[in-house]
């Protein structure tokens, strides 16, 4: 069963893929039409739409400063104590599209009057090269985003035209913009290098320094439009884009698109320039603030040394040199490491006490002096300040393009909050235990001070004044090796961002519009319309032209195909045709009743129109000329058309005896010259169906005539339109749903399947109707013994009625 299911599945694809193609062939000049409009219209947008390009830069960051580093330590840049070396490739990019820093570069460059030129249908952004110039007054009103056209006159006159709606305008007070909702027209002549003065706008417009060849400009429409400083930024911020070039490389890709190659690489040269700028203005801002914390320790220092070597030099004078015995030396020695350990700590306390000034002032964390400075190496505290100093550049850097409501911002700032307690209490820790430690020297330089008491008097004089003389020179020494330091590091001009590669357009030409890409694309939209076209129009709406296909589309069996008949003479070979389908369907329809009771044959479409009362006149015809008993009943009570226009015996009909106002004798009716075929008539105007075939006389009817005729075929409504076929199926035995050719649509097809699992109809078969080429039975249209008797033939336009009628029989 599985692989009768494939092979059918099989064949009806097949049959879609070859009635697809053959519709596809059929329509070839609307698929060329399609792909050749397609194409004209690509072409004429690549060359009608403005060119973008892209240009790119790469940044080196040394985020540890190897590149200079002279000292060993994590935090420490050329043995100097910088902070903050290590960087953050995520803080750089944000630096780079900060707003600030886009600020800077477009200061330096005269981005704020763009010039254009060319037609209504396409128009080319200049730079660097244009027939004239313009020159803004900054202190005055300016009007921004409206193009002003601007019409050579001659060699010194133009013409200056502006047209606006609703316009915004500049206030030179504040910097600020607002607005203005009303029209504005203004046209004048000027003289270049004159003065253009307005309430709107203030410029001069100057010739260029440089020879412009005016053959590039002709027939061209030349402007300029006037942009806002903060929409210029924006604009640049929101289409620049950095990115690491690898997770594991420290090089950032720059780039920015525009319609102006030469604007684009300015712009992305300035950029560059003044982020590489930036980071050697930051290291000489710290190295400074590392100078003047050394100088001034150093100056306190100087000036103690040089008293005490006065005062060593004015005591040698005066007395004879004592020499010290070898107990005095030791303690001296002792002394000085003690005092120098003491100068030490007492210098940390002083770094903590400064430190903790910075953080309640909550300002320049970034000159804060490193540890290493002042030769503290706590790893803890060194972290701490690199944390704090890493959140407050996130902090700005988010600020600057975030705003300052922003829900990070407020994130950072609770970060922020937490380091700095977290290193307020280490350095709290740190103060404590200097103290302990300053303490202990003191009380250790004390015991050794009262050694030295019991010295003479001219010897503990000579101590003091070479005690103090040597402390004072090491701190000096000591002081004055980090000053040369912190000077050699401000004179480095190596750096930690290096320009990798320099601004340049990426690839050989603009990145929009791609040709080959557009036209792929259009050659494929040109195939696609006309496909869905023809492929939704035969799946959902079209009428099926090919209906003798129809098996391959459905699971229901076809009972016959009846021939298209033209309207020629009597007796022409599609009349004759016509009657061989006729006789095939009643030939079929005798292998199908195998069961003599079982000859109920229920006739139905989906739609009005598909030729089922023609069906079922012509049918029965064909089975009374084969010598079949057939009784032909008209159940389509809303509008009865099968035997229309005839005068029946009393007038009787159906729905008379239904409503038990005629016997069967009165209503069945007899064809003249065919004695086997009767019928019974409906008549049009009632008012209730439903309650008509729900009558049980239709049922006792029909079961009483089963036995009287060898078929009975009822003609009933559409089911489409109506569901009165549903009450009628439970006497059928035998269902046949007509579809014609170019009135049924395929759509109908799972209409019929639900039909049939809904009424539980198990011989249901189609009748295909009104199709061509179909070739006759053992090649001839047989008119002879057993066929239609000659002036009985079938006709399109065949009614009954309305020929072969007389008085009928009795049952």
């Amino acid at each position: 069963m599985d692989n009768l299911h494939k092979k059918e599945t099989n064949s009806l694809h097949e049959v879609n893929l070859k009635a697809l193609l053959r519709k596809i062939l059929e329509r070839k000049f609307l698929f060329l039409g399609s792909m050749a409009v397609c194409l004209a219209l690509a072409l004429a947008y690549v060359k009608v739409a403005t060119p973008i390009y892209e240009v790119q830069a790469s940044l080196l960051i040394d985020p540890l400063g190897k590149s200079r580093m002279l000292g060993e330590s994590k935090y420490v840049d050329g043995a100097v104590g910088q902070i903050g070396t290590e960087k953050n490739l995520f803080n750089e990019i944000g630096i780079l599209k900060s707003y600030t820093l886009i600020d800077q570069a477009l200061d330096e460059l005269d981005f704020q009057v763009s010039y254009h030129a060319g037609n209504w249908l396409k128009r080319k952004e200049y730079y660097g090269y244009f027939p004239f110039t313009v020159e803004l007054q900054d202190s005055s009103t300016q009007l921004y985003d409206v193009p002003f056209v601007v019409e050579f006159l001659s060699a010194e006159e133009y013409r200056l035209t502006v047209k606006a709606n609703k316009f915004f305008v500049s206030n030179p007070e504040n910097g600020t913009k607002h607005e203005v909702d009303q029209k504005l027209a203004f046209a004048s002549n000027y003289r270049f290098g004159q003065e253009v003065s307005q309430h709107y706008f203030h410029f001069t417009i100057n010739k260029p320094k440089y020879k412009v060849a005016m053959e590039d400009f002709r027939d061209k429409e030349l402007s300029f439009i006037m942009h806002s400083r903060d929409k210029l930024i924006n604009e640049f911020k929101d289409k620049l884009q950095v990115e690491q070039f690898d997770i594991q490389a420290d090089i950032l890709h720059v780039k920015t698109q525009g319609t102006s190659l030469d604007k684009e690489l300015v712009f992305l040269e300035k950029l560059t320039s003044h982020f590489i700028d930036s980071k050697f203005s930051e290291r000489d801002d710290i190295a400074t603030s590392k100078e003047d914390f050394i100088r001034k320790q150093l100056k306190g220092v100087t000036d103690s040394l040089s008293h005490a070597e006065k005062g060593l030099e004015n005591f040698q004078k005066t007395n004879n040199v004592v020499d010290l015995s070898l107990s005095a030396s030791t303690t001296i020695d002792q002394l000085n490491i003690l005092e120098s350990e003491r100068a030490q700590i007492e210098l940390n306390v002083k770094y903590y006490t400064s430190l903790v000034g910075y953080l309640n002032s909550n300002s320049g964390i970034e000159k804060i002096i490193a540890p290493s400075v002042v030769g503290i190496d706590d790893p803890l505290l060194n972290e701490n300040l690199v944390e704090l100093r890493r959140l407050h550049n996130k902090k700005t850097h988010l600020s600057s393009y975030k705003g300052e409501k922003s829900l990070d911002l407020k994130v950072i700032n609770e970060e922020i909050a937490e380091t700095t307690n977290s290193l307020r209490e280490n350095i709290k820790n740190l103060l404590e235990s200097s103290k302990i430690a300053l303490q202990d020297k003191n009380k250790r330089i004390g015991g050794l001070e009262g050694k030295l008491n019991q010295l003479p008097t001219s010897q503990k004089r000579q101590l003091s004044f070479e005690r103090k003389t040597t402390l004072y020179d090491n701190l000096s020494r000591y002081l004055s090796q980090e000053l040369a330091k912190a000077s050699i590091a401000k004179a480095e001009d190596i750096a930690d961002t290096k320009l990798l590669d320099a601004p340049r357009m990426v690839g050989d030409g603009p990145i929009s519009p791609q040709k080959g890409l557009i036209l792929l694309l259009a050659f494929i939209v040109g195939l696609i319309i006309p496909l869905t076209w023809v492929v939704f129009s035969s799946s959902l709406g079209e009428t099926m032209d090919d209906i003798g296909n129809v098996e391959a589309f459905s699971s229901i069996p076809v009972a016959a195909r009846i021939s298209h008949m033209d309207n020629g003479p009597e007796g022409s070979p599609s009349q004759a045709l016509l009657v061989e389908s006729f006789r095939g369907l009643a030939a079929n329809l005798q292998f199908m009743v195998a069961d003599p009771e079982k000859n109920i044959i229920g006739v139905t479409s989906t739609v009005s129109g598909e030729g089922k009362s023609f069906c079922v006149s012509n049918l029965g015809i064909s089975l009374a000329a084969e010598g079949k008993k057939t009784l032909l009943v008209d159940l389509n009570f809303r509008h009865p058309n099968l035997f229309q226009g005839q005068n029946y015996e009393d007038g009787k009909a159906l729905s008379d005896y239904l409503k038990d106002r005629a016997t069967p004798d009165e209503i069945i009716q007899q064809f003249y010259s065919l004695p086997n075929l009767h019928y019974i008539p409906s008549l049009p105007g009632e008012k209730n169906p439903h309650h008509l075939l729900a009558s049980p006389r239709l049922k006792t009817l029909l079961q009483a005539l089963k036995y009287e005729y060898d078929y009975i075929i009822v003609d009933t409504p559409a089911v489409g339109l109506v569901s009165d076929y549903l009450l009628i199926s439970r006497f059928v035995d035998i269902h046949l749903f007509i579809l014609r050719r170019k009135l049924s649509k395929q759509s109908f097809l799972s209409e019929i399947e639900k039909w049939k699992e809904k009424g539980k109809m198990d011989n249901l078969f189609l009748v295909l109707n009104d199709l061509k080429n179909i070739p006759s039975i053992n090649g001839y249209a047989s008119t002879g013994k057993g066929g239609v008797p000659e002036g009985h033939r079938l006709s399109a336009s065949f009614k009954p009625g309305k020929t072969f009628l007389r008085k009928s029989g009795k049952i």
